[in-house]
């Protein structure tokens, strides 16, 4: 529609019929509606005229609305200058078509049309000219089909804007053709390895019927061929896979594994990573009984997003996309990135690379080489990506077999004391590492991660030197404690140490296994084997043995108290005794605190007694200047215990602070009632820094003339003599 051709038609006013219609329908209605065709009828107007400025007696319109079988829009006439709206009618501010009224008598509710039309003439054009969007069976016409119509509209002009981004998208998307098989199969063969296991039932003494969920067979072994442990890493006795052996019993219903895998599609400009979660889920007998094939696995591969790299002047820079639904429309399709899927760890495929990005920076990062080295440990590729550009010696340390060092490099989260510098700068794989020739191939050898990296820095720094399987047992056992590897004064050889550890907690408890917080991060993380946890627990646990019989005064030359046998049960009869030692210790340092309170508040009394002089009625009592009230000094610490319980505060707790001198305490009584706690004063650096009743009350006037008397005799005292009451008392 052409605005500015419409604006020049004239305003409408409103004639004499819909003046009176106006007076007659201000409380009923909001606005009286004429209609007429313009434009060689091929546009309505709808001019719409304001009851309450028509009652009184203003003839102009409110505003008025174009409507074409295109578009429709609205002129705001209550201004001189041309001001459109393009809102539909029931987005549009200050005017609604409906009101929602409550008839209290018939106790229903409804809507009242605010808009009607001034005649049956306005109606008939109306209906005319959206005959094909009118109902004659609406309740509200002409308005319910003027709202389909616009709704109309405004549906088209969404899916125009929606298609202009969604034919982009396109533009992208559709060159990108579905993976090879060769992807498919590495994901289940070798991306999807881990998740294997042999589940295993005892039928009889030193039999057990096990099943793997690999190779699908079903058959007796005998226990003393094959060690059977829940959770921990075996090998199949039917096919030879690496799996985890689960017992049925305990196993849960079901065991799920997911992982994200990276497959990179190079591009004219640079390359695009596609996302593909992939689940492999292990049915529960139960679960398996009821399905007509008894399949045992369930799993399936999806791709769920895909991000674009470019490289321009060599940085990264690129646009990520998700499957999802389009704008809420209900559509599935590819979108903008919205954050919602969390990918970013995965597991690259390193089959098509480094072709994928050969014509890119990232040629020679020889991620292929780490991702075929660990080909079911997730990490963040996208931040390999940025880690390369800023490091790009990052090749030496994937290509040198160091794993571990470079997910935990890319990764990029871990900082600190407890783990290896990595130097960036330096010029060879020696200074980067911070290690010699010799330490260097140790930390190849074990595949070693940033922990065992720090372990060597510390050892190489004090003159220590581990072997291989050395370094990897002492990890296994005490993870990255460098204090155990300083310790001057062990009683044996880590060697040994750690030998004994093993052996010990062969049968050592397990940390908590339940739980659906633990379920749930299991499905993309491998649990470490219960073995290495079992040593874990009982090394922590030896070492706070260790420090209990230091203090407990144990002969730790002894090696029988230094790594005793059956340490379980040596560790909980030692826990007690250190409990009893710590009961002891504590109800001798309460008796020390006692008896320095009461001897601080002797000194107390004694002071007052040269200032105030002593109330000979009432024992520790002292009077100033009547009142009706008595100074209370406490006789010991368990007095102050008793007088903040009945009092319901806090002065209890004070014990300590009167023991170490730092303050008194004055309980003020009632002379009539001397033994009954009323309130409680804190004297400190000559003020009284609080007093307080009865949970923690304020004080009444004549407790606070009582306060001010006291301090203002002990300030005329300390003028007197500074060094000598108010030092004792102050």
């Amino acid at each position: 529609m052409d605005k500015r051709k419409l604006s020049k038609i004239s305003r409408p006013c409103a004639a004499p019929d819909i003046l009176e219609m106006g007076r007659r329908l201000a409380d009923c209605a909001t606005h009286i509606v004429t209609a007429e065709l313009v434009e060689d009828k091929k546009i309505l107007l709808l001019n719409f005229f304001k009851t309450n400025s028509l009652a009184s007696g203003n003839t102009e319109a409110e505003f008025r609305t174009f409507l074409s079988h295109e578009d429709y829009i609205t002129q705001d006439l209550k201004t001189s200058k041309t001001k459109w709206i393009t809102g539909a009618f029931e987005r549009m501010q200050n005017f609604t078509l409906f009101d929602y009224v409550w008839d209290s008598h018939r106790h229903k509710g409804e809507y009242r049309l605010n808009a009607v039309m001034r005649s049956d003439d306005d109606l008939r054009i109306v209906e005319f000219f959206f005959k094909e969007y009118i109902d004659r069976e609406d309740k509200y016409r002409p308005w319910t089909g003027i709202h389909r119509f616009q709704q109309g509209i405004l549906d088209r002009k969404l899916a125009a804007r929606h298609k202009k981004e969604t034919d982009k998208i396109d533009a992208v998307m559709d060159p990108i053709k579905a993976p090879p098989k060769q992807f498919e199969d590495w994901v289940w063969e070798t991306g999807m390895s881990f998740s294997r296991y042999l589940i295993y039932k005892e039928e009889k003494k030193g039999e057990a019927v096990c099943e793997c969920t690999h190779c699908r067979k079903i058959g007796t072994v005998k226990r003393k061929d094959i060690r059977l442990r829940n959770n921990e890493k075996g090998t199949c006795p039917f096919c030879g896979s690496r799996v985890t052996i689960k017992a049925r019993g305990v196993m849960p219903a079901p065991l799920l594994d997911e992982r994200w895998f990276l497959y990179v599609d190079p591009t004219e400009k640079g390359f695009v990573l596609r996302y593909f979660l992939a689940y492999r889920r292990i049915q529960s007998d139960k679960y398996v009984d009821f399905l007509v094939n008894n399949s045992r696995i369930e799993q399936g591969m999806f791709e769920y997003s895909r991000a674009i790299y470019t490289f321009p002047n060599g940085k990264p820079k690129y646009e990520s996309y998700e499957w999802g639904v389009y704008k809420q429309r209900g559509d599935c399709r590819w979108c903008p990135d919205t954050g919602s899927i969390d990918c970013m760890e995965c597991i690259l495929y390193p089959g098509n690379l480094p072709a994928a990005w050969e014509h890119t920076p990232m040629k020679y990062s020889a991620l292929e080489v780490l991702s075929g080295n660990m080909p079911t440990v997730a990490l963040r590729y996208e931040d390999a990506i940025k880690k390369y550009i800023k490091f790009p010696k990052l090749e030496w340390i994937c290509k040198m077999g160091l794993n571990k060092l470079a997910k935990n490099i890319i990764n990029s989260r871990y900082s600190g004391d407890l783990t290896g510098k990595i130097r960036e700068k330096g010029s060879t794989i020696y200074e980067i590492l911070g290690l010699n020739k010799v330490n260097t191939k140790l930390l190849q050898a074990i595949d070693g991660d940033h922990y065992e990296l720090r372990l060597l820095q510390v050892a190489q720094e004090i003159g220590l030197q581990f072997k291989a399987e050395q370094l990897k047992d002492y990890y296994e056992t005490f993870s990255c404690n460098t204090d155990l590897l300083k310790q001057a004064n062990r009683k044996t050889t880590l060697h040994k140490i750690v030998k004994y550890i093993t052996r010990e907690s062969e049968k050592y408890p397990l940390g908590e296994e339940s739980g659906c917080w633990r379920y749930s991060y299991m499905r993309y993380r491998e649990r470490e084997d219960p073995r290495i946890e079992r040593k874990r627990n009982m090394a922590k646990d030896w070492l706070e043995y260790l420090k209990w019989c230091k203090e407990l005064r144990y002969d730790l030359d002894n090696m029988f108290i230094y790594m005793p046998k059956n340490f379980k049960k040596v560790h909980d009869r030692t826990a007690k005794e250190y409990r009893e030692h710590l009961d002891k210790k504590a109800a001798a340092e309460k008796k020390r605190r006692e008896r320095e309170a009461k001897k601080q508040m002797e000194e107390a009394k004694r002071a007052l007694e040269e200032i105030l002089g002593e109330n000979k009625d009432v024992q520790n009592a002292f009077q100033v200047k009547g009142k009706g009230l008595l100074l209370v000094v406490p006789a010991s610490a368990e007095d102050i215990r008793a007088e903040g319980a009945a009092l319901h505060h806090c002065v209890g707790t004070y014990v300590d602070r009167v023991a170490r001198g730092e303050t008194n305490i004055f309980f003020i009584r009632k002379e009539k009632e001397p033994d009954k706690p009323y309130f409680t004063m804190e004297w400190r650096d000559n003020d009284i820094v609080q007093c307080r009743g009865s949970r923690n009350c304020g004080m009444p006037p004549e407790v606070k003339a009582f306060t001010e008397a006291f301090k203002k005799k002990m300030l005329e005292s300390a003028e007197k003599d500074k060094n000598k009451g108010l030092r004792r008392c102050g």
